[in-house]
């Protein structure tokens, strides 16, 4: 049972590298790149040393958005498992926070691969900042299976003991 108290700060590490890899995903230049020496993130254009300001639109909405729900599920998580096991009231809090904290994190995977899917063009290769989000967008759906598992296990054994 104690090493189940784990999951959520598990869940809450691969939240905060989630974050950390999507935040370098979306302010760095190579979402894609061309054979011809140009690449592309959601903020500029780049063709050799010249970039030019762009606008990004809805994948720079959804990225962004994304971001955030990952950073308050790292948060939520964190408090689900320091709050688990002080009183009723204090389990109830925790089950809540849990339970948004998975939402958010299957939220933000979901709301990431829209970045994606909406930058997404067939005559260019995707570059690092591209692959960054896509990890991170893995990082969140496993950290929503950990916290959600703790979850339910946790909550489960606490009812039936009573």
């Amino acid at each position: 049972m104690t090493a189940l108290r784990v999951f959520p700060f598990i869940g809450a590490f691969i939240s905060i590298t989630a974050v950390a890899l999507a935040v370098v995903g979306v302010s760095t230049t190579y979402w894609f790149s061309s054979s011809l020496g140009a690449h592309m993130g959601l903020w500029q254009n780049c063709v050799g040393s010249i970039c030019t300001k762009s606008d990004g639109g809805r994948p720079a909405f959804f990225a962004l958005t994304a971001v955030i729900a990952m950073s308050l599920a790292a948060l939520l998580a964190i408090f689900s498992g320091l709050a688990r096991d002080k009183s009723d009231s204090g389990n109830n809090m925790a089950r809540l926070c849990g339970i948004l904290s998975v939402i958010l994190l299957f939220s933000s995977g979901i709301l990431i691969a829209a970045s994606l899917y909406a930058y997404t063009s067939a005559k260019n290769t995707t570059g690092y900042s591209f692959t960054f989000m896509a990890i991170a967008q893995f990082l969140s759906f496993l950290a929503a299976i950990l916290v959600a598992h703790w979850m339910g296990h946790s909550f489960t054994v606490a009812s039936s003991m009573k």
